[in-house]
């Protein structure tokens, strides 16, 4: 654990199926000053019904990983699925201090799903990272963080930036790292690598001050945590998108996948 007595072990695993339904679930363990807190979220979204937030803060489940599958469930909300992986595992560290680090584990770019809710048991396609940070997040210098996650039949994106005075960026296709490339809400791309994805944001699966809301939440287990957070960073704004994406490379066909992606934006409260 770092200097700082902050450790945060978040997993993020999604799913979607052939008729669009999609779901995000979380689960996280907060450490902090000898508190610990563990949350779960579930976004849930269909054509029909539009997007639905469950969360919870009780006997919250950790995934287990065996090799090329990752299995999780919670009683709670009466799920339970497996990840296996269709592509190789990225990992990467994003910021490092003598205060902490955060390393970013991307075990399953691509994954093959089965989730069982309640009695019903659906198959898709689906992602699977995982984040250890081990200082306060707002130690790390950024006002805009970008991530998104691309799947078609032929090709598998992943993409991270932090923006300040400069950009850090990483990026990788089909498993190569790209070293140059252009990292918008709308589209990715790369004049060197010569592709396009355009990102249509058809479905806001987030917009609203995520973190100000889970802070509220966490604060009767983690007494002051609030104290703590800069209010640029409490009060981010969080915009998470669902798109039909299409992808253009070199003289190649395009092709059609979907994307999940996000912009935080934490300098929401200066605009």
């Amino acid at each position: 654990m770092g200097r700082s007595n902050f450790h945060l072990n978040k997993w993020f695993l999604d799913f979607i199926g052939n008729n669009g339904e999609t779901m995000i679930f979380y689960s996280a363990k907060l450490s902090w000053k000898g508190f610990v807190t563990h949350y779960a979220s579930w976004i849930r979204y269909s054509p029909e019904s539009g997007v639905k937030v469950k969360s919870h803060f009780l006997n919250v489940q950790a995934p287990k990983l065996v090799d090329k599958l990752i299995t999780w469930h919670d009683d709670k909300f009466k799920v339970s699925g497996s990840w296996e992986s269709a592509a190789k595992p990225l990992h990467t560290r994003i910021f490092d201090t003598d205060d902490g680090y955060l390393d970013w584990n991307c075990f399953q770019p691509a994954s093959l799903v089965q989730l069982k809710i309640k009695d019903k048991i659906i198959q898709g396609n689906g992602y699977v990272e995982q984040l250890i940070l081990t200082t306060p997040p707002w130690h790390i210098p950024m006002n805009d963080l970008r991530w998104g996650r691309f799947h078609s039949l032929q090709d598998t994106m992943v993409w991270i930036e932090l923006r300040k005075e400069n950009k850090q960026q990483w990026l990788w296709l089909n498993g190569e790292k790209i070293t140059t490339c252009s990292i918008e809400d709308d589209h990715i791309s790369s004049t060197s690598n010569d592709f396009l994805l355009k990102l249509d944001r058809g479905v806001a699966l987030e917009s609203e001050k995520k973190i100000f809301q889970v802070a509220q939440k966490i604060l009767c287990y983690l007494p002051g945590f609030n104290k703590l957070m800069p209010t640029k960073f409490l009060m981010a704004d969080n915009h998470k998108w669902l798109s039909k994406a299409e992808f253009h490379k070199n003289a190649s066909p395009v092709t059609e996948g979907m994307a999940i992606h996000e912009w935080v934006n934490f300098n929401a409260q200066d605009q």
